[in-house]
Formats: C-alpha cells, sequence, structure tokens
C-alpha cells in the first residue's frame, strides 16, 4: 500500500503527495522523505520534493550538502532497481 501525507503550502492549503523513499544520514541524524504529487515538469519528469522530518512535521531541505546527499542517495536508489529490474528481465 502507497503511503501518503499531507503537505501545508505557505497559505495553509493542505495538498496530499505519495512517499517515495525515506532513508535516514548518519551524518545529520535526520530522516528524509522524498515524495511526489505525480505532476510532470515541461520535460515530462516526475515532479519530486524533499524534506527532512522534525518530530510528525516535514521540514524544507535547506543546505546544498544535505540536497547532494540526497541527489546521491537518490541516483543509488535508481540504479540499483534499474539493475534488479534488468536482471529479472532476463531471467
Amino acid at each position: 500500500m502507497e503511503e501518503k501525507i499531507l503537505i501545508k503550502n505557505d497559505m495553509g492549503e493542505e495538498k496530499e503527495f505519495s512517499v517515495l523513499f525515506t532513508f535516514e544520514s548518519k551524518e545529520t541524524g535526520k530522516k528524509y522523505v522524498t515524495y511526489t504529487d505525480y505532476t510532470k515538469d515541461y520535460k515530462g519528469n516526475l515532479n519530486c520534493y524533499s524534506g527532512y522530518y522534525e518530530g510528525e512535521k516535514i521540514l524544507p531541505v535547506e543546505t546544498e550538502k544535505e540536497l547532494m546527499f540526497i541527489d546521491e542517495t537518490l541516483k543509488t536508489l535508481t540504479e540499483t532497481i534499474k539493475y534488479k529490474y534488468a536482471q529479472t528481465e532476463e531471467n
């Protein structure tokens, strides 16, 4: 079952998103979440967003170092999934 989260925008309106991944950083001690509303950008890519948990709240990532960590983690996860899918297709 797909995990859903509600995020409030600056005007206090809630929007539902689907959680794609959650992962933790030993360095920052934070638990990160990447989520989507399944909309696409002008190139047809899925719009994905990331934040970190502070208690029950999800806050925006603010440092370039954390953004790079999230980007590298997502690249690794994507490559792992692609590899596993390719292995499944071969068998």
